[in-house]
């Protein structure tokens, strides 16, 4: 994901013909089912920040002002599977190595937000949740649930549409701790060598006083920064596939690591005969806490 924010936030429209970067590799069901089993009735508090955010394909005038629309929604993924009409939903399902298991997710509070017109509920309707394995060795999936809001919500210029609203995330297994253990050595290893470089670079620029040896630091410094450029561009791959940045990610339960941010989006349909789905981007969501069903204590 995806998703520092992960990689999600990357590119200007969500578009599921083109394979966006959640689901560059498909799975098995098993595979599927490892997570689905564990996600299977945690319960979590969402914070919504709706919005205009970059690279989001909303009309202009939509949240030109720049102001946000938040609240807090409690939600909980269930064991049960979702009605039959929400198993169509391409974005969830992606491929048919991936089936027709997606879960129920339902809302637990009635949300609600403070306006001109004083404090406004939003109306919450359950809705759908799947997954889908990205890289076996580092445990990642794309993450992806929808909640129906037939009423919608508006504050100033921004406006949630009262439809099926999309929250696309990334989770991991970490269950793998070896490969966790390799993957933080190896971001550890790349930060130095960028650190070394960087080093490198200064002391040409400060050694490098005759015309000769200007010439030379030069060629030398275009080296380093093409090396620079390239360990930046592993670290960056490293990063996404990898849950290694503490501030970007946050443990939950069942051994479960989830990205700390996604992204909330609307699905349009574009193309001659209404079949291309884009998901434009209407705001974000941060995981901010999980807790246990009162009813079992």
């Amino acid at each position: 994901m995806l998703i520092g924010i992960h990689p999600h936030l990357i590119g200007i429209i969500f578009a599921f013909h083109l394979q966006p970067l959640f689901t560059h590799a498909f799975s098995s069901k098993g595979s599927n089912a490892a997570l689905l089993s564990r996600l299977q009735t945690i319960q979590a508090e969402l914070l919504l920040s709706i919005g205009r955010i970059p690279g989001t394909a909303m009309p202009p005038d939509w949240a030109a002002s720049g102001a946000k629309l938040g609240f807090a929604l409690e939600v909980e993924f269930t064991n049960e599977l979702c009605e039959y009409e929400m198993t169509k939903e391409r974005l969830l399902r992606g491929d048919v190595l991936m089936g027709n298991t997606l879960k129920s997710v339902e809302p637990l509070n009635e949300p609600s937000f403070v306006s001109s017109n004083g404090a406004e509920i939003v109306r919450v309707l359950p809705g759908a949740y799947g997954c889908q394995l990205q890289g076996i060795e580092s445990g990642q999936y794309a993450f992806r649930f929808f909640l129906d809001f037939p009423e919608g919500a508006r504050r100033n210029d921004v406006e949630l549409p009262p439809e099926r609203i999309y929250f696309l995330s990334s989770c991991w297994l970490a269950d793998n701790e070896a490969a966790i253990g390799r993957a933080r050595r190896r971001r550890d290893d790349l930060e130095q060598s960028i650190g070394q470089i960087k080093r490198d670079l200064e002391e040409l620029e400060q050694g490098s006083s005759g015309l000769f040896q200007k010439a030379m630091a030069f060629r030398q410094s275009i080296d380093l920064v093409e090396r620079r450029a390239k360990l930046a561009s592993q670290l960056e791959e490293l990063e996404q596939k990898y849950p290694l940045d503490s501030a970007k990610i946050m443990q939950g339960p069942n051994n479960i690591i989830f990205a700390k941010e996604g992204v909330v989006a609307v699905k349009r349909l574009r193309g001659t005969l209404g079949t291309r789905e884009q998901y434009h981007w209407v705001g974000t969501f941060t995981f901010n806490d999980f807790f246990e069903d009162e009813e079992d204590d």
